[in-house]
């Protein structure tokens, strides 16, 4: 019995021998002839599917700032030999992330770190970008030797199986690798993602040079005719343009809030009419709101030249600029209601990532309501599209629910009693 058993062990061995002389065991190392920039493009030559993206390298400007700020990586105590970021910047979270470590000891907590920033990435997304969100849920961070990679794509497996290969006993000959789309180095360009346009696209039925030279022509009145009044710091002021409505004066708005002013004068112009009831008006803003602007793309950027727009969070992103956060959909629709004359409110509060969120209120037909515009804003245009998009038709989630639907079901949370509740 122990002759047969000692035989079936020898057998076993040769037939292991023989799989391995023949590459079909490949047994992996913790070092390897590769660099860093040699195993990303390996990695990305294997992806059928990834964006175009950038790359930062040590001797660049922004390396050392993304893996201090971004990968939270205490290079006092982490030696980091050499490495790669590749990032695709926008809103699209593809990454591939080489690092090569002085002490392999180092490479657990290194792995944490990527993980945790990955997991913070897929917080953000949430709610607005759920296939992105879902890249991020999937990433992998894979430890070999003195080299740790991150993969965020949608094969992570496949790149995880890339990543190892170079590795292996029996290594894929030569190291010729080119990546599937063209790298911009972040020394030769200040590329971020979609480039945004010089001038907002306009709708069909707007004349923007008619916009543009009344508004040079007003700001050649100040100059003219009240040249005493200096906007050094000119910003939107929500009480300015209220004012300019309902006295039917502009003399005294500056530059950008005549901007505002004159916009929303066009809009409800162009979308409101006599016969309307409140929720028609509300809803033909909305409906507005979501055909003209887009989520800020660079808002939720990983790129470290990404370039938010400095107006998203109030109405003259939204208006001018046509993009917008949380903060800007949420005041440009109650700046309409005010113009309106209808009830409304903002609600200051936090989305179910913990982040901070905003919403409103509105007073309609006696009872108060619910209004998410920034998620119906983003249900209609996915973050990703440019502000050229239009929905063939628009769906409404998040227009005129209850507060118990905001707190149960998207998970909003705020002081409960500290507004009206929508019921």
């Amino acid at each position: 019995m122990k002759r047969g058993r000692l035989y079936l062990f020898f057998l076993i061995l040769t037939i292991s021998v023989f799989i391995s002389a023949c590459g079909g065991s490949r047994v992996n190392n913790v070092y390897t002839s590769y660099s860093t920039r040699q195993i990303a493009e390996a990695i990305i030559s294997k992806q059928e599917s990834i964006a175009p993206m950038n790359y930062l390298t040590p001797d660049g400007e922004f390396f050392w700032e993304y893996i201090t700020g971004r990968y939270q990586i205490d290079i006092s105590e982490i030696d980091i030999l050499d490495g790669i970021i590749f990032y695709a910047g926008g809103v699209i979270v593809d990454e591939i992330a080489i690092l090569r470590l002085a002490d392999k000891a180092d490479a657990a907590s290194v792995s944490d770190l990527l993980l945790a920033y990955a997991d913070r990435r897929r917080v953000a997304f949430s709610g607005y970008a759920p296939i992105q969100a879902g890249i991020l849920a999937n990433a992998v961070v894979r430890a070999n030797g003195y080299h740790v990679a991150l993969l965020v794509t949608e094969d992570p497996k496949g790149a995880q199986s890339a990543f190892l290969e170079l590795f292996s006993e029996f290594p894929p000959a030569g190291n010729n690798y080119t990546i599937l789309s063209p790298v911009i180095n972040n020394e030769e360009s200040n590329y971020s993602g979609e480039s945004k346009p010089d001038e907002p696209a306009i709708m069909d039925d707007e004349i923007s040079q008619d916009e543009t030279k009344q508004t040079i022509d007003y700001a050649e009145q100040l100059i003219d005719d009240e040249a005493e009044i200096v906007y050094e710091d000119d910003a939107y002021n929500r009480s300015s343009v209220l004012g300019a409505w309902y006295t039917g004066s502009t003399a005294m708005l500056s530059p950008m809030n005549r901007r505002v002013f004159d916009k929303c004068v066009y809009v409800i112009n162009s979308v409101i009419t006599d016969d309307m009831n409140e929720f028609d008006k509300q809803l033909a803003i909305i409906n507005w709101i979501i055909m003209w602007s887009v989520y800020d793309p660079e808002f939720l950027s990983n790129s470290p030249t990404a370039t938010p727009d400095p107006n998203n969070d109030n109405p003259y992103g939204v208006l001018i600029n046509q993009v917008g956060n949380c903060f800007g959909f949420t005041y440009t629709f109650q700046l309409f209601m005010d113009l309106l004359g209808i009830e409304s409110m903002v609600v200051h509060g936090y989305d179910f990532t913990g982040g901070l969120h905003a919403w409103n209120l509105v007073h309609i037909y006696g009872n108060w309501y619910a209004v998410d515009v920034t998620l119906d804003v983003t249900l209609n245009n996915p973050l990703g599209v440019d502000i050229s998009h239009k929905p063939q038709y628009i769906t409404h989630r998040h227009l005129n629910v209850t507060s118990e639907y905001l707190w149960n079901e998207l998970g909003h949370y705020w002081d409960w009693f500290s507004v009206p509740i929508a019921e």
